[in-house]
């Protein structure tokens, strides 16, 4: 296959030609992010950089395209009327084309903000950040109606009604004629410190359930704000010099997967990646044990009580003692181009010999024991909560919903042919779950194996194995949400990739980001928010 065939890194090439169409610089001009030397702008003067005001007027034009009363389940439409009057001012179709521009504006103003060598500054992409996030605030979720059952929930909590066991819109309140039919009368999945944070949003809003959503992005704005100071200190111990934490920043907090979904959609994705970004930060800044098998386990357990998916972070967690700064792939080594080693370098354990059982016992101990403070954690934070484990049982909701997971869809597909030609699907169903586990069971085995415990990477590359585990997790799962992707992302930002691999993930997300857009907005009126989100 020829190199214009591969369609992800194609994107970039796109981006870069329509940006030059439209009159901005190609491939970058003088850079957003910094003046012409390299010291960065002044807040208020980013919006007379093109990029980031370009980036802007694309927010608002998605948070006005979310105000129309059709992205709301209840007739009524929003209970607030000046979002009432702002829908009314975008009818129909002009809602979902201000969506669709909005998205595909936001993802080339992403790209014309992108850091350039050396200048790249973490800093003024932070205040960019917080300008194209401003739209959102006050408007109603985009993209998604989570919110809404976020809500639900935790008005249930004030009242007294445990969600584990009582369903989605069935203890009454201002929010239940807001949840999405698919969702209502089912228990929920999240785990019970996003329960109690919920409950917490809820009580603050007070009587007014509009502000109860809006209530709902207070916890994301924490996060994001957290991440906004964690990733370039995580990447200033991996990638020493100021333009590997601009790089990072732009790819793992800037990208418009983490602004529309996280900032403007309000998932609860984000406290779980800033907590664990933080244990990550905590285990590679001491490197000692103390460290990486007891305060940054402890902190991944925390995480995991707000997504269970956070307790991967452990991998990172544990071995950062043996983790040695990696340099670019094809690059030479920090020895040999003559850098210093790592003021912990003198410190960190070596293993005996690769692959020997010698070398691996105590690696394994490492990472078993930081798991098991890990677990530890969640279930301290889980029965203190006063919630249990009640999520347990409804877990095979994330199946539920069609979502773009390869793995779910190839099942879905095959079961639908079964069912056309007169069979009962079931039986395939619970064949090819169980395949589906399989594969993903034996693809986190080997990227484990590979990146922390194989010859060659020999404890040196646990970061790696997090950023490219959490992506098989997010692929590979029973369902695979845009508002997944923003920790791989941030994952992603702190690692070593290749030009090609950087390209992908370049090219995912912007594809991710506009894909949903317009399957939100074409097929949207055939009976539901989004396409996805529909049953089989």
């Amino acid at each position: 296959m020829g190199r214009g065939a591969r369609p992800l890194p194609a994107l970039a090439g796109a981006l870069n030609r329509l940006g030059a169409a439209l009159g901005f610089p190609a491939g970058g001009g003088p850079s957003p992010a910094t003046t012409g030397s390299g010291t960065p702008p002044a807040p208020t003067r980013l919006l007379n950089r093109p990029g980031v005001a370009l980036g802007f007027l694309a927010s608002a034009l998605v948070a006005w395209g979310g105000c129309n009363a059709e992205f709301t389940f209840d007739p009524a439409g929003w209970p607030q009327p000046v979002v009432t009057l702002l829908g009314q001012a975008l009818p129909l179709p002009w809602d979902r084309v201000a969506i669709v521009a909005g998205t595909v504006a936001l993802c080339l103003a992403w790209w014309l903000v992108r850091p350039r060598l050396p200048t790249a500054n973490a800093r003024p992409l932070g205040w960019t950040l917080a300008l194209w996030s401003l739209p959102f605030w006050l408007a109603p979720p985009a993209l998604s109606p989570d919110v809404t059952l976020y809500a639900d929930a935790g008005h249930a909590l004030l009242d007294g009604v445990n969600p584990y066991t009582v369903g989605l819109a069935q203890s009454g309140g201002p929010y239940a004629s807001q949840v999405d039919p698919l969702w209502q009368g089912t228990g929920v999945a999240y785990p019970p410190l996003a329960l109690r944070v919920m409950q917490l949003m809820v009580w603050a809003a007070g009587d007014d359930p509009y502000f109860g959503y809006v209530a709902m992005r207070l916890p994301v704005l924490l996060a994001v704000a957290a991440m906004l100071w964690l990733v370039p200190r995580v990447a200033e111990l991996v990638w020493p010099g100021e333009s590997a934490q601009g790089r990072a920043v732009w790819l793992g907090v800037l990208n418009p997967l983490l602004l529309l979904h996280l900032v403007g959609g309000g998932h609860n994705d984000a406290p779980m990646i800033a907590v664990t970004l933080l244990a990550v930060w905590v285990a590679l800044r001491f490197r000692a044990d103390w460290a990486s098998l007891l305060a940054g386990p402890a902190i991944v357990g925390v995480a995991m009580a707000f997504k269970q998916q956070g307790g991967l972070a452990v991998l990172a967690v544990a071995l950062a003692p043996y983790w040695s700064r990696p340099c670019a792939p094809g690059t030479a080594t920090a020895a040999k181009a003559g850098a210093p080693p790592s003021p912990s370098d003198a410190d960190r354990p070596r293993p005996a010999s690769p692959q020997s059982l010698k070398a691996v016992l105590p690696m394994a101990g490492r990472l078993a024991a930081g798991t098991v403070v890990a677990l530890a954690s969640f279930a301290a934070v889980s029965l203190a909560s006063g919630l249990g484990f009640g999520w347990i049982g409804w877990m095979d909701l994330m199946g539920k919903a069609n979502t773009a997971a390869p793995l779910a869809l190839l099942r879905k597909v095959a079961a639908w042919a079964i069912t056309r030609c007169g069979g009962d699907p079931d039986p395939f169903l619970q064949a090819a779950s169980a395949v589906s586990n399989v594969v993903l069971v034996a693809a986190m085995a080997w990227i484990v194996w590979h990146f922390c415990f194989a010859r060659t990477t020999l404890g040196q590359r646990p970061m790696t194995g997090l950023a490219w585990g959490s992506l098989a997790l997010c692929v590979l799962g029973q369902a695979l949400h845009p508002w997944y992707l923003p920790w791989c992302l941030a994952n992603l930002a702190l690692v070593p990739l290749t030009r090609r691999q950087r390209r992908w993930a370049y090219g995912l997300c912007v594809a991710f980001t506009i894909w949903n857009a317009f399957q939100t907005a074409v097929w949207h009126g055939f009976g539901g928010y989004a396409f996805w989100e529909r049953p089989a």
